[in-house]
């Protein structure tokens, strides 16, 4: 019990401090005008070297009828001299055989999200319902990057998988 509420309690202190970071770097602010309105026409930030990439809502890929797979998450921080941190989580329902949480690094090229090649790390544990991690690399100035993360989690004969991503930061 003091384990799953400590683990409902990190996850929330994570929450907390992606939005914060986000709202004090303007992260996130859209503009009311239509909603049909392109990438490509969009107003760049300083420094960016590409327009930035669409809003997307609802970020998390983990939804529908999983066993034992029950969330996940994974966020991005630009921490200055082109450094990006990654981090991401899996939580299964209960303890299972594997659990594992592997973030890669995604760069927007002005139309659409490319994997970054050699910019994934894994995070894997065995007999757990849990696992995290962090992971630091390096991204090019002025674009924008976010993390995608591949949850998966190993019982017996079943195995399920599914996606999440993060919000998108400009690299500094």
């Amino acid at each position: 019990m003091k384990k799953s509420l400590y683990r409902k309690l990190l996850s929330m202190t994570v929450a907390v401090s992606a939005l914060s970071m986000m709202l004090a770097t303007g992260a996130g602010a859209e503009s009311f005008a239509a909603d049909n309105t392109s990438a490509s026409s969009a107003v760049k930030e300083p420094g960016a070297l590409t327009p930035p990439p669409p809003q997307e809502f609802n970020t998390l890929g983990i939804s529908g009828n999983y066993q034992y797979l029950l969330s996940g998450n994974t966020y991005i921080s630009a921490i200055g001299n082109g450094k990006l941190q990654l981090s991401g989580d899996t939580t299964a329902k209960t303890s299972v055989s594997t659990i594992r949480a592997t973030v890669y690094l995604q760069k927007f090229n002005g139309t659409s999200w490319e994997d970054v090649s050699g910019s994934s790390s894994s995070f894997m544990d065995s007999a757990s319902d849990y696992v995290s991690g962090n992971a630091v690399f390096t991204g090019v100035k002025g674009y924008y990057y976010r993390s995608k993360c591949l949850h998966y989690i190993s019982t017996s004969s079943i195995s399920e998988q599914a996606y999440s991503y993060s919000a998108s930061v400009l690299c500094f």
